[in-house]
């Protein structure tokens, strides 16, 4: 997520699938897109064709592949127990409850079953910090703040990474993490006043939510998913927002997919294999899909040999096969620009 205005400037990784502007699932009439799988059923290679795509530079969605999408009617999350330095696990706890809120209580139209079909409950702190994913045991959806060093490219100008595991061949997620960078320069505030030089957690959390859900970068310049950080503003969602959740996990439970609309699971939010507290061992590596915000007053171009692409998608991305069907994970990085 990128930030602008202070994600007032934000960066941010999609990593779950986008739909382009031509895609059969979203309208050309919308800017919002969905994370794509970026590659083709039954494809062996690890290649993510939406690797480097620019919404904003291109003005249209990624179109390859499958977008990403929660079968479940509820999802769980946790917040790492250590928290923040900055951010006490209580305000932590209440930011992101209302972030996610903001997504999830969303109405679709009149009457008292026009609310979306995506319910987030968090199930408790958590001792587990890491980014990871178990293939064959219990999972944590973690939401954790890197308060020492932030461990990817470029701790100055990123504000968060969303990191999201899905079904390569149907586009189905099987968990998110999100990274809290707490250590780049600016402080981050959780109060609704934002003292003067402070980033919005409750903006940040805002828009990394959209992604943890499925979304991509919006091709809107007034959503919340838009790549650009504007403090205080991206608390609340824009009509394109509301467009898209609405168009994803609409009322009657059911979920547009690129194979067709399937029903939605009752609601478990339990995480995939079951949930633990601890970091358990994995079978599967880090990596793929996310979301990455930056300071307002930066614009840096990360992609050797262009002018226009400010964004670079590490590539390839770790391939694990399951018994369930082949998993990828995705992280997508960019950077919030001024507007």
């Amino acid at each position: 997520m990128k930030r602008s205005a202070a994600f007032s400037p934000l960066v941010l990784l999609a990593m779950v699938g986008a739909i382009t502007a031509i895609s059969a699932i979203s309208s050309s009439a919308h800017g919002f897109c969905r994370t794509m799988t970026g590659r083709e059923p039954g494809d062996p290679s690890s290649t993510n064709r939406c690797d480097g795509w620019n919404e904003q530079t291109r003005k249209a969605c990624c179109p390859y592949g499958k977008p990403l999408f929660w079968k479940n009617a509820c999802v769980g999350y946790s917040l790492q127990r250590a928290s923040s330095r900055q951010i006490s696990l209580n305000d932590a706890e209440r930011v992101f409850a209302k972030a996610f809120q903001t997504w999830t209580s969303v109405s679709c139209g009149s009457g008292s079953s026009s609310r979306v079909s995506l319910d987030m409950r968090y199930l408790g702190p958590v001792e587990c910090g890491e980014v990871r994913y178990n293939s064959e045991g219990p999972n944590q959806n973690v939401i954790v703040f890197r308060d020492s060093t932030w461990p990817h490219r470029d701790p100055t100008n990123t504000l968060a990474l969303t990191t999201v595991r899905y079904d390569a061949d149907s586009g189905e997620i099987f968990g998110s993490d999100m990274e809290i960078n707490a250590a780049q320069p600016s402080p981050l505030s959780a109060t609704d006043n934002l003292p003067p030089g402070a980033l919005d957690l409750l903006s940040i959390a805002t828009h990394e939510a959209g992604h943890f859900i499925g979304f991509a970068h919006s091709i809107d310049t007034e959503a919340t998913m838009y790549a650009s950080y504007r403090a205080l503003t991206m608390r609340d969602l824009a009509p394109d927002d509301t467009t898209g959740i609405c168009a994803v996990y609409p009322p009657d439970h059911t979920r547009p997919t690129a194979d067709g609309t399937i029903p939605a699971d009752t609601c478990d939010p339990t995480p995939r294999h079951g949930y633990v507290s601890t970091c358990e061992d994995t079978t599967s590596v880090e990596g793929g899909g996310g979301c990455a915000v930056a300071p307002a007053n930066t614009w840096k171009n990360s992609s050797p040999g262009s002018s226009n692409e400010p964004w670079r998608w590490p590539s390839p991305f770790p391939v694990l096969l399951t018994a369930s069907g082949l998993v990828l994970l995705r992280r997508l990085r960019g950077q919030l620009r001024p507007r």
